[in-house]
């Protein structure tokens, strides 16, 4: 009898460490937003380890009467490890503007902590957005962190761009030091959205990391491309497309061809 109480006592506490492991692997992290076709149109982002089947934010202003659901792609590290993780994205469209939403994202196996937008205004030429650009945060001794994440949290931005060089490296440990540094991101990513360009420190593995962790507006894997917030028309290019020709010039071709098409674009008599 205590021989068979023994190995009950045992199976119970590995049901509970692996239903705990399970979990945890399931849990939504590194949440962050950006910008969708428009400023009104917000994509929400975050990772899983293990795949969950379904991407599901909740969201609504006062409480979540909203549902939207998106899609998720694995994302294998170049590393020697090969460590994968789901990437997950859901856009929300046609927010209403100058309101303020609840939202929070994940699936039936786990959800995320509940996070706060503030949508734009409409979007018109009188409008002077409040915005934070930097370059060059790493995941240690990222002393300007704090302060961004106690600025946005006071309301003083309506969005942020970083231009470049991320963790120092996203790639490092097979990377961990990415998703780390999404990870410490979060307190600024998840309440406003924060538009990315790469730089040099992104160019392992053809810029993998970054394709797959951020999501910019347009069709090149936010390496290129334009939106429009009040009177200003922003437009975020790959300048290491002209450094690193080992992966070839196509895309660099590519770029040119979207940007000369783009100014042209932004440049009529009815988009100004």
């Amino acid at each position: 009898m205590q021989g068979d109480m023994a190995l009950f006592f045992v199976l119970v506490i590995l049901s509970i460490f692996s239903s705990t492991y399970s979990t945890v692997h399931f849990q939504p992290e590194s949440v962050h937003l950006s910008y969708g076709d428009n400023i009104h149109d917000i994509v929400v982002t975050w990772s899983t380890r293990n795949d969950t089947d379904e991407s599901i934010v909740e969201y609504g202003i006062g409480g979540f009467v909203l549902t939207a659901t998106g899609n998720s792609t694995v994302f294998v590290d170049g590393g020697p490890k090969k460590r994968q993780q789901y990437i997950h994205r859901v856009w929300l469209k046609n927010l209403i503007p100058d309101s303020h939403y609840m939202y929070q994202c994940g699936s039936r196996y786990g959800w995320s902590n509940i996070f706060y937008i503030k949508t734009a205004p409409h979007n018109s030429v009188e409008w002077s957005p409040h915005i934070v650009i930097f370059g060059d945060m790493g995941n240690e001794n990222a002393q300007s962190l704090s302060r961004l994440q106690e600025e946005t949290h006071r309301g003083l931005y309506d969005a942020a761009i970083h231009i470049g060089d991320f963790a120092y490296d996203m790639n490092n440990e097979n990377g961990k030091v990415g998703d780390e540094f999404m990870r410490q991101i979060e307190g600024v990513a998840a309440y406003i959205p924060y538009m990315t360009v790469p730089g040099n420190h992104e160019e392992k593995y053809n810029f993998s990391n970054y394709r797959a962790r951020f999501t910019m507006p347009g069709s090149s894997e936010g390496l290129w491309y334009s939106f429009d917030m009040g009177p200003v028309h922003f437009i975020g290019i790959e300048t290491e497309a002209y450094y690193f020709m080992n992966y070839g010039i196509k895309q660099l071709v590519k770029q040119y061809e979207w940007l000369d098409k783009d100014l042209k674009a932004a440049n009529r008599p009815e988009a100004r």
